[in-house]
């Protein structure tokens, strides 16, 4: 299969990055190549919080077991890359 263009952009973030991935990847692998992109270069790791992925027009979630092809993603969709608080209730610094 071939590659799916994708425009990400990540809370916190100014920039708009263009990621290519496998059409066969899954939700988890899109994250965390586009992740590897911005934290810890333009923002701090926040190891207490998890990197969760969502469309930029939806306010849910996209599952990180799904296929990125499955979950609704076409080329040159726009993705938005958001931390979701830690499990302990504390706020994002």
């Amino acid at each position: 299969m071939s590659d799916l263009p994708l425009l990400v952009s990540c809370e916190r973030d100014f920039l708009v990055h263009l990621v290519a991935v496998p059409s066969e990847a899954r939700v988890c692998d899109l994250i965390e190549a586009a992740a590897s992109l911005v934290v810890g270069v333009h923002l701090p790791d926040m190891p207490a919080s998890s990197i969760r992925l969502r469309k930029i027009d939806r306010h849910e979630a996209l599952p990180g077991d799904a296929n990125v092809v499955d979950a609704g993603i076409e080329p040159m969709d726009w993705v938005h890359l958001f931390f979701e608080p830690a499990s302990d209730g504390k706020p994002l610094q």
